[in-house]
């Protein structure tokens, strides 16, 4: 249900401190994991780099988080103090991946 797709975004970015996401962004993937005891979000888009920047800059949660790269990817830990375990977000080129989960 549409009402399901945006009550899951809106939680995944509430749980890492994430802004909305920029409004070109072509959301071409979303999965929900999990059982009654935890919950895993998984989002996937596309924007342009300037938008992705923008907006890992108004993010809160991108503030001293942890940040890896490899093999072309760069990944973001992300460990909010909001009760919610976080988790990563994972940029690649124009394509960011949001894994976020509460337990």
């Amino acid at each position: 249900m549409p009402w399901y797709r945006e009550e899951a975004i809106e939680a995944a970015l509430s749980w890492g401190e994430l802004q909305k996401l920029p409004k070109d962004a072509d959301i071409t993937h979303l999965e929900k994991r999990g059982s009654m005891f935890t919950r895993q979000f998984i989002i996937e888009f596309t924007c342009s780099d300037s938008q992705i920047k923008n907006w890992m800059q108004e993010s809160k949660g991108f503030k001293n988080s942890k940040m890896k790269v490899k093999d072309g990817t760069i990944t973001y830990e992300i460990h909010p103090k909001k009760g919610a375990y976080g988790g990563r977000v994972k940029i690649t080129g124009n394509r960011v991946v949001i894994d976020m989960s509460w337990s």
